[in-house]
């Protein structure tokens, strides 16, 4: 049965409990009759064929499902490590607030006081946003299994993004960081140059081997990334790479998405540094014989173990530290690694390259992301470009402008 309620439509079910009495049930099925209809539709055949989520005491908490659903739809293989391990943190979130809350009571209300209440205790607001994705995706596999029947995240308020547009450094800026970098070695060089004319992520530099370098095509296989993992609960032979660092574990695992492994083209100035680095590599390998590492790793150390992305932090901190004071005149903003990458997208957009071509060096699943992130390059090459057609329309304006320009200079 259908009713209307203060401008709301509510599904009514009679269905027998677990104790075999009949009860009634309310579902809120939003302001729309067609919706409500559906609601009813699908509450029917759950009754009929006996789905005893329709009875409130079966019902599992956020944690209990969260628990269920990380490691029946998110746990390797089914994702890669890293993707486990940020939804596994986002969920951790979660259950701090609504843990203990029956899933099929959980309000949009209730969902939007958390996201404040989370930011309120110190989560940013870009924290918020992916813990809300997280629980989106979660609870709409909880429709999709017949748990609910409606998706309470949809309905609340997610936080808006107050992030402002990712650092990058203009082309004088990236010019002066590269001729630093040059300095201070081929490692160093070439560490820079994945990131900032290649557009690498910091794991993906650290995941690269040298059968990912392909010198007569002069391309680059992107399809690891390297990182460190608390491996406790997991086989550690499941993996390519997988060895003991310290506490941790350093991981050769797949890249974030699928549409992130691809291959680039590289310009010639990586390859020769690429060239540079193998006979380093060569080099080492031949003076310690068995006692190197050769696991085959583009960016190790001395003895072949590979860099993680916390050396390429430091890398990036120290050649800008290093120029700054060299240059205290003409110091170079502090950016973080993964601000590279920004970098690279920037300085190829202000060269009029089609976004397209930018999403696939950034390998991007889509040009939407690559435009979302950088809609204010997007938005500033568009105002040069009625800048242009403007003075194609008006041809004298621009004569106009220059003669204003040469008088004043001339007083």
């Amino acid at each position: 049965m259908i009713t209307q309620k203060s401008g709301k439509y509510y599904v009514i079910i009679n269905y027998k409990s677990i104790s075999g009495k009949w009860k009634k049930k309310w579902y809120q099925a939003g302001t729309g009759i067609r919706e409500a209809e559906r609601l009813e539709h699908r509450l029917i055949v759950a009754r009929d064929s006996g789905e005893s989520i329709l009875d409130r005491n079966t019902a599992p908490t956020i944690h209990e499902f969260l628990d269920q659903w990380l490691d029946t739809s998110i746990k390797p293989p089914s994702h890669a490590l890293g993707t486990y391990e940020n939804y596994k943190y986002c969920c951790t979130k979660i259950n701090k607030y609504i843990g203990n809350v029956r899933i099929d009571n959980l309000k949009a209300f209730a969902l939007t006081k958390m996201y404040k209440k989370m930011m309120n205790d110190g989560l940013s607001a870009s924290s918020v946003r992916i813990i809300y994705r997280v629980l989106r995706t979660a609870l709409n596999k909880a429709v999709k299994w017949d748990i609910i029947f409606k998706n309470p995240v949809l309905s609340s308020d997610a936080p808006k993004n107050t992030e402002s547009p990712a650092q990058a450094y203009d082309q004088n800026q990236a010019i002066l960081l590269l001729r630093q970098s040059e300095k201070m070695g081929i490692l160093y060089n070439l560490i820079i140059s994945l990131g900032m004319l290649c557009g690498l992520r910091g794991s993906e530099s650290c995941g690269l081997r040298w059968q990912d370098y392909d010198k007569n095509a002069e391309k680059l296989f992107i399809r690891h990334n390297l990182c460190r993992r608390d491996m406790t609960g997991f086989d550690t032979t499941a993996y390519e790479y997988c060895e003991k660092a310290g506490k941790s574990w350093h991981v050769l695992d797949t890249v974030k998405t699928k549409a992130s492994e691809n291959t680039i083209k590289l310009p010639e100035y990586v390859c020769e540094l690429l060239d540079k680095r193998k006979l380093q590599y060569e080099t080492y390998h031949l003076k310690l014989g068995q006692a190197y590492h050769d696991d085959n790793f583009i960016l190790s150390n001395d003895i072949g173990i590979p860099y993680d992305v916390h050396y390429i932090y430091f890398v990036v901190h120290k050649v800008i530290n290093t120029y700054n004071n060299a240059h205290p005149d003409d110091l170079l903003p502090v950016i973080r690694a993964h601000d590279l990458r920004h970098t690279a997208a920037t300085l190829l957009l202000e060269s009029n390259i089609d976004i397209k071509y930018v999403s696939r060096q950034l390998r991007h699943s889509s040009t939407t992301i690559t435009q979302n992130l950088y809609q204010h390059v997007t938005d500033r090459m568009a105002s040069i470009t009625a800048d242009a057609m403007e003075k194609i329309a008006r041809p004298e304006k621009k004569d106009a402008n220059l003669s204003t320009a040469v008088s004043t200079a001339n007083h």
